[in-house]
């Protein structure tokens, strides 16, 4: 039992990280109402969650090389802790944010990569092998499991409960830490700073600058960006495309800086040299794709069916049931392929799947529609399953074993950047089409006066939100608008959110087709 008390430990470390997001997908409409907060400001956390990992993930890395993975792995789940903790006391968005966002989010970062070292420096040949498909099925059983947990707590007592039991896993993985083996490493590498710091604010100014899209426009500035006195609106444009640009910059001198390192036989954040292995780039291209697709749709779908059906998070996590179990068998079924087919042709018809069950989705959503049918994705689940089961085998089999542990980093940050990026697209996507649909068809009503058109739309501008039915009956209800005129826009806005969520589905399925026209690139192996 002691040689695998360290495989329990990090099983259980990896389980309270999958089910954090999963539980919080169910949970929007409550999160919503309990923090006084709107759609976007969750979207944002969500997003922000994953993008703190993807800016920290080559740091959490790379320290474990000078200081020991021990101790790394075991700060990160303390900062972890501490972060469950401050958000199961959140009473504001800002509060969420710091507690879920930033410090869950570096916790995960100090713990994924070292995790997966830790393991590599314990066990190896059929252990090591038995050690990695345990881990993988914790991931796989959390992934399913997070929308029914997060659904009952939820319902049936509160989502902050989710992040109280976090913290008791957490306080258990602790105690038992001295199972985790100590590791004192000889004449540690000087640290990176600078291309830490390239990292951290190249990702996070890309990332920012897509969730500031919406509120301050893409090229034209809707309104400028305001700090203190100063308002920062240059030649009329918005802030967006300029914090793109500077974030895109600041990556491509991280990659120019670490290329200098390796050039000089020093240790940075990552070996650029990797990008030259062939099928790599095509390897990473593939899984931020793929994890874009996942997390764009398990932020659609919950929120869908909680706004349009107003869903409690019980019942939606029930309805994303055989969705979440299609992957799991799926993604295990996949694995057991690999010996009779190519990783990239099984990733491929994955992908075709994918495709075929968001188009059925995308022509299921109509405002006539059930929730049964809604949430009937097993065809995408199947597909999604079948990527999973290859992809990351994939990429690591594709380098030498003492290139895995920096392959290992950098996938982990491409997953959490296509985490990111996926909802932050996804979500503007959304509020774009409803309010371009709202303004459309209000200014072509008949039956609205036409006096009333003007205040109507510019107040859509300034608030437009994805609400419920019920929300929509009582904003309009603190206002002077007569009940037919009411009426109208009500029936306005559900037929145009309904075209946002068809928008947004649009949306996946091009990423799912990218990802499909990417996967020509990926190495040509066979893992079994």
């Amino acid at each position: 039992m002691k040689k695998w008390m360290l495989l329990v430990l990090l099983s259980m470390s990896m389980f309270v990280v999958v089910i954090d997001t999963t539980i919080m997908n169910v949970s929007i409409s409550a999160l919503v109402a309990d923090l006084n907060t709107t759609v976007v400001g969750i979207q944002s956390a969500i997003s922000l969650y994953a993008l703190v990992m993807a800016a920290f993930m080559l740091v959490g890395s790379t320290l474990a090389d000078r200081f020991g993975k021990r101790l790394i792995f075991l700060t990160g789940m303390v900062i972890f802790g501490v972060g469950t903790f401050t958000a199961s006391l959140s009473q504001t968005l800002g509060m969420l944010v710091i507690g879920w966002s930033v410090l869950e989010g570096l916790g995960s970062a100090l713990m994924v990569p070292n995790l997966q070292n830790l393991l590599r420096d314990r066990y190896t040949g059929k252990d090591l092998a038995f050690a990695y498909g345990i881990i993988s099925a914790v991931s796989a059983v959390g992934a399913a499991l997070g929308p029914i947990m997060g659904g009952y707590l939820t319902t049936f007592h509160s989502w902050r409960w989710a992040f109280r039991l976090e913290v008791i896993v957490v306080i258990a993985v602790l105690v038992l830490s001295r199972s985790i083996p100590g590791d004192r490493p000889q004449n540690p590498p000087r640290f990176d700073i600078l291309g830490a710091l390239l990292s951290i604010f190249g990702f996070s100014t890309v990332v920012l600058s897509i969730l500031m899209a919406q509120p301050y426009g893409v090229w034209l500035a809707k309104q400028p960006l305001t700090i203190g006195s100063l308002a920062i609106a240059p030649f009329g444009l918005s802030i967006v495309p300029f914090m793109f640009g500077g974030g895109v910059l600041l990556l491509l001198l991280l990659l120019l800086w670490e290329r200098h390192l390796e050039r000089h036989g020093q240790v940075g954040l990552f070996k650029p040299s990797l990008f030259q292995v062939p099928g790599l780039v095509s390897g990473f291209a593939v899984r931020f794709s793929h994890m874009g697709l996942m997390a764009s749709f398990f932020f659609i779908v919950p929120l869908l069916l909680q706004l349009t059906f107003e869903f409690t998070a019980m019942q939606t996590g029930i309805a994303l049931l055989p969705l979440s179990i299609s992957i799991l068998i799926f993604a295990i079924a996949g694995a057991r392929l690999s010996g009779r087919f190519r990783a990239k042709r099984i990733i491929q018809v994955g992908y075709i799947l994918a495709i075929l069950g968001l188009l059925q989705l995308l022509f299921t959503v109509q405002l006539d529609a059930t929730p049964n049918q809604l949430a009937n994705a097993i065809i995408f689940g199947i597909g999604s399953g079948l990527i999973a089961s290859q992809i990351l085998n994939l990429i690591l089999s594709s380098v030498e074993e003492a290139d895995t542990t920096a392959t290992a980093g950098l996938n982990s940050t491409f997953e959490q950047l296509g985490n990111s990026v996926g909802v932050a697209l996804v979500g503007a996507v959304m509020l774009s089409t409803l309010l371009i649909g709202l303004q459309r068809n209000i200014t072509s009503d008949s039956e609205i006066p036409a006096d009333l058109k003007p205040d109507i739309v510019a107040g859509l501008e300034s608030r437009i939100q994805l609400v419920s039915d019920t929300q929509v009956q009582q904003a309009l209800e603190q206002t002077t608008l007569s009940p037919e005129i009411s009426d109208r826009i009500e029936l306005a806005y559900r037929t145009e959110r309904l075209r946002a969520f068809r928008g947004g589905m649009v949306f996946l399925v091009f990423i799912a087709l990218l990802g499909l026209v990417l996967t020509p690139g990926l190495p040509d192996l066979k893992l079994g």
